[in-house]
């Protein structure tokens, strides 16, 4: 149940009564509450407060806008604010389903050719319309492939075994080679641009949701970071591999696309692992993860 301070402080800064629903269905964070906001169906999101949390809350709400004004289909903020435990953001909700059917589940061949188009569309109207003049990308991810992420990306679970530590020998050896040279810095940049974040309906899509700025200066970089994230959760999909190889390297080139996709193998094998251990999702994405590697390894150019 939210504490009621969430609940009056999301009332206040939308002007209007706030009726809390449920937890949403998906979503491992447990952070995310469909609400009524008069008479609109809406979606409360929390974060954890703390040094920087409110403002990189006021800067999404921005950035977002800036894409909802390009005609990207994304969230329309009501409004935002915080509390001294989190900071919140009140969205309306879009209409249509998760790309993801279930958790982990690879998403059907034809709904992924029919959304395509359109998802690499929205991805387009992220091009350089960033907001900062000196974006940290690439050096947070270089980090995360070099020695792990702040509670994810974990080495300590990636060498707990052998199969892990051999993907994150791989992962490294892949970062360190190909983790150099000129890189786009001046897109915006969902980060998490998974299935699960994709609204669709009967393979139109409705929806690019769960924005974040989880850290100063995230949200601005390279988007073909984006279309890579689609290629690593659609690999075993054979029918837009190919095609989504070639967006993601003519946004970003082979090289970083490799970088990209390698800093995906870590950071989704390293948490099914920990959090889902050899589940069906687990050793799906350790497949993909073996897929990816094997390509990447191959890049020259």
């Amino acid at each position: 149940m939210l504490h009621r301070s969430i609940v009056e402080a999301a009332a206040e800064a939308v002007g209007a009564e706030v009726q809390i629903i449920g937890p949403t269905r998906r979503g491992e964070s447990g952070s995310t509450f469909a609400v009524r906001v008069g008479r609109d169906e809406a979606i409360l999101k929390l974060v954890a407060n703390g040094p920087g949390v409110v403002e990189n809350q006021t800067r999404l709400v921005c950035l977002v806008g800036r894409l909802r004004g390009r005609g990207s289909p994304v969230p329309d903020y009501l409004g935002s604010g915080h509390t001294d435990a989190v900071a919140f953001t009140l969205q309306r909700r879009l209409p249509g389903v998760m790309l993801e059917p279930r958790p982990g589940q690879g998403v059907d061949p034809g709904v992924v050719d029919a959304v395509l188009p359109s998802l690499l569309d929205a991805v387009e109207l992220q091009a350089d319309i960033g907001d900062l003049s000196a974006p940290r990308w690439s050096g947070w991810l270089l980090d995360t492939i070099e020695s792990g992420g702040d509670g994810y990306c974990l080495y300590t679970t990636m060498r707990a075994r052998a199969d892990t530590t051999s993907i994150l020998e791989r992962v490294i050896d892949i970062g360190r080679e190909f983790g150099h040279g000129p890189v786009r810095t001046s897109d915006i940049v969902h980060l998490d641009l998974s299935p699960a974040n994709v609204l669709h309906e009967r393979g139109r899509l409705t929806g690019i949701v769960d924005w974040n700025v989880p850290f100063d200066g995230a949200a601005q970089g390279d988007r073909g970071f984006d279309v890579a994230t689609v290629l690593f959760y659609t690999y075993d999909n054979r029918t837009t591999r190919d095609r989504l190889w070639t967006r993601a390297s003519a946004i970003s080139g082979e090289r970083w696309t490799a970088v990209y996709l390698a800093h995906l193998v870590l950071r989704q094998v390293e948490w099914s692992v920990r959090h889902h251990p050899d589940s069906h999702a687990d050793l799906r994405f350790r497949h993909i993860a073996m897929l990816v590697l094997n390509d990447c390894e191959t890049v020259t150019s």
